[in-house]
């Protein structure tokens, strides 16, 4: 199994990011991955052959950054491809001069993204979101 890891375009196939949805966390609309596209201001894929098995994003404004939807297919976890992609996305963002990067996730995998690209937890912050909308 050999990964290679790049940057996707902003045409990739919102049909080949849905069947990768599907596999990985089922729930995201043809639209959604359209948009998923369209406003990302990167997204990096893995690949094992040319089989997409992993991504991950970054919204940005050039001053703060914000990953998200960092997801590998479950048959490849546990391998380092999620910690590659992060690593990718967080290098990118600083070579266009972004210095605060922002991640939301569970405090259990705040360990993966501090040894993936160095990102610190800070408990006290607080992660706001619409529930039941």
């Amino acid at each position: 199994m050999i990964i290679t890891y790049k940057k996707l375009p902003k045409n990739f196939s919102a049909k080949k990011l849905k069947f990768f949805y599907d596999e990985a966390t089922p729930g995201k609309t043809f639209r959604q991955c359209g948009s998923i596209i369209k406003y990302s201001s990167v997204i990096i894929g893995a690949f094992d052959k040319n089989a997409l098995i992993g991504i991950g994003r970054a919204l940005d404004d050039n001053v703060y950054a914000f990953l998200t939807d960092i997801l590998v297919k479950p048959e490849y976890r546990k391998k380092g491809i999620g910690a590659e992609i992060v690593k990718m996305l967080c290098n990118w963002l600083v070579k266009k001069g972004i210095k605060i990067i922002h991640c939301s996730t569970d405090k259990k995998l705040a360990p993966f993204y501090k040894s993936a690209a160095g990102l610190e937890y800070n408990p006290n912050n607080i992660t706001l979101f619409l529930k039941n909308f």
